[in-house]
């Protein structure tokens, strides 16, 4: 980009400043206004691809709130995006949510950590129900005594009843179980 940058000033910005300086009085202000013009139109060209962009891999990361309450959750969803949907759902809500990494873990799992007013919650989100088994919730359990969170939510896409060794080592390690249509229920930890 630099190197686009110094090209165009050596062979077209220099010469017509140069040119600028021989002009008559006149003419010098016409053409110094054609030149900033096309400066300006050759800076957007090269920044508008970039940011354009920027702009549509912000979109797919972060969706608005008020898109996600009018819609339902889809049966199927990446991780990164149903992290990213998530946190766009808490921070509509209020919430200052961000995603973290447990360092204690040789897992690359990622959480989401939102907090309103006192309240700290730590979200694990499962797509298929990988994480509904009792070892990954224990573990998750301790991931959240790391964050020091008041609340450890796993939020699973898993339609139809959960299983019951999820549901039993949830209750022991403190975790709450969420379908992703029921994490209206998280307003009740603020409140708490």
């Amino acid at each position: 980009m630099k190197l686009i940058f110094l090209s165009f000033a050596i062979l077209f910005v220099l010469p017509m400043s140069v040119m600028i300086g021989v002009l008559p009085d006149q003419t010098k202000l016409q053409v110094a206004g054609s030149v900033a013009l096309a400066v300006l139109l050759f800076g957007a060209a090269l920044l508008l691809p970039r940011l354009l962009r920027w702009l549509d891999a912000r979109r797919s990361r972060m969706p608005s709130p008020r898109r996600l309450a009018l819609l339902e959750w889809p049966a199927t969803l990446p991780q990164g995006q149903m992290e990213a949907c998530c946190v766009a759902w808490l921070r509509g809500r209020g919430w200052a949510a961000t995603l973290v990494t447990d360092t204690a873990q040789q897992a690359e799992d990622v959480f989401v950590l939102a907090t309103l007013g006192t309240r700290q919650v730590v979200l694990l989100c499962d797509q298929y129900g990988e994480e509904l088994n009792p070892a990954g919730i224990r573990a998750f359990a301790a991931a959240g005594a790391r964050f020091q969170a008041t609340q450890a939510v796993l939020v699973t896409l898993t339609r139809g009843r959960l299983p019951h060794p999820a549901e039993a080592a949830a209750e022991q390690a403190g975790v709450t179980l969420l379908r992703v249509a029921e994490l209206a229920r998280l307003d009740a930890f603020a409140a708490a």
